[in-house]
């Protein structure tokens, strides 16, 4: 199965709480689908930096870059750029350096006091700012990181400076009575998740093949049908029910404090832990009954659809919904208009998915994958990889019951495609 498709669960739900809050429902908690984003980056970027290191010793910066635009680009394009021309076409007001913010992923720090000039409904991208900023330095910092021995404990001190410098920045911040949006949209503020994520990608790099992915080996047929332990070895600490209902718990009650100084430091911890712990809970070998189910909750094809839509979804949603919500607020109940917006804008967002970015990502597969893969691939079974028809792009790979070298690379292709 795939390995990654909790992930895509998790994208799904944030995407979904997003939307859910800008088509009006504003007690949904929509800015919390950020932080659980800026967690899942951070997590799949760096576990692809590192995969890169162990099996060619280096860092192709140039791909890296380009498989990150061959990402964002072409859905920015259709969903923000060609709409921002034909609104101020159309006379509408944009500010033109906003504008550029947007494109060139400054845009979060226009935002500061949101009185930003964009075409209504694109404000989305400040986000998307944060993380490019992000991934600028951090692969200038993996080029030289790369090259020492003592890789890992140089991305884990990074990492976790920047989780304790984004802490102490919001709580700093917020005692100097800076404005909520200041907290909110700033990189020095939201960093500590993208970087949370980053941490958790170093431990399970380290942990993949040990027992606390994979599960203590048992011996003994009593251990058989337990509760605590699958086909011979014990459910890992990460995979039991106690872990998955603690991490929830952790982001309700994140949710539930209201006081100010709360949700502007604290909150956002919490938020970032309890979205880690979910996604190393979905990587370890197995789990145990309510886990299991899920699992296979998540593994729900709609859901699977809507986290590999999510960027598309992410990004149109809301320049959607300020074309409609007039026109559909004014013919229909408001329950009734909150969810016809929700299905188009889901919906335009799946198609722009479907015919833009997959089409994209078949690209990015073809001509730029990671050449350990290629190589890896040209001495199995397969011959020649690239005489080979490539994957599906974008489609959830089964990899049960094949050989390692098959396994591994779908798994190189999951990971490329959530890049």
């Amino acid at each position: 199965m795939n390995r990654y498709a909790h992930i895509d669960a998790l994208r799904a739900f944030a995407v979904l709480l997003v939307v859910f809050s800008h088509a009006g429902l504003t007690f949904v908690p929509g800015g919390s689908g950020v932080t659980i984003f800026f967690v899942i980056s951070g997590f799949i970027i760096t576990l692809l930096l590192l995969r890169e290191r162990e099996k060619t010793g280096g860092f192709d910066i140039g791909g890296f870059y380009m498989r990150r635009l061959i990402k964002i680009v072409p859905p920015l394009v259709l969903a923000l750029i060609v709409p921002t021309v034909i609104y101020m076409l159309l006379g509408g007001e944009v500010n033109i350096v906003d504008f550029l913010g947007q494109i060139f992923f400054f845009f979060n720090w226009r935002y500061l006091d949101s009185t930003v000039t964009v075409l209504p409904g694109s404000h989305v991208t400040w986000s998307l700012a944060i993380e490019e900023q992000f991934y600028l330095v951090f692969a200038l910092i993996w080029l030289f990181a790369v090259k020492s021995e003592h890789y890992l404990k140089i991305v884990t001190g990074i990492s976790a400076v920047t989780v304790v410098y984004s802490m102490l920045a919001r709580l700093f911040l917020s005692l100097d009575g800076v404005s909520v949006d200041r907290i909110y949209f700033g990189t020095d503020t939201r960093v500590e998740a993208i970087a949370v994520g980053t941490l958790i990608s170093v431990w399970f790099f380290k942990n993949r093949d040990s027992h606390h992915v994979l599960g203590q080996q048992l011996r003994g047929s009593r251990f058989a049908d337990s509760r605590n332990s699958v086909e011979g070895r014990a459910v890992p600490l990460l995979g039991r029910d106690w872990v998955l209902v603690a991490a929830v718990l952790l982001y309700l009650i994140s949710l539930v404090i209201r006081d100010e100084f709360f949700r502007d430091t604290i909150r956002y911890t919490m938020q970032a832990g309890a979205a880690a712990v979910l996604v190393l809970w979905g990587q370890v070998a197995a789990r145990q009954p309510l886990g299991n189910f899920v699992m296979n909750v998540m593994r729900w094809r709609f859901l699977q659809v809507l986290g590999l839509a999510s960027y598309s979804i992410y990004l149109c949603h809301d320049v959607l919904y300020k074309i409609i919500e007039h026109s559909v607020g004014e013919m229909l109940p408001r329950p009734v208009a909150v969810a016809v917006m929700v299905v188009l804008g889901t919906g335009l967002g799946i198609a722009i998915w479907k015919w833009v970015e997959l089409p994209a990502l078949a690209f990015k597969d073809r001509h730029f994958a990671s050449a350990n893969t290629r190589a890896e691939l040209a001495k199995k079974e397969f011959g020649n990889p690239e005489e080979r028809d490539p994957m599906p792009a974008g489609e959830p790979v089964e990899i049960e019951n094949l050989s390692d070298v098959q396994a591994e690379e779908i798994e190189e292709i999951e990971l490329r495609r959530a890049e």
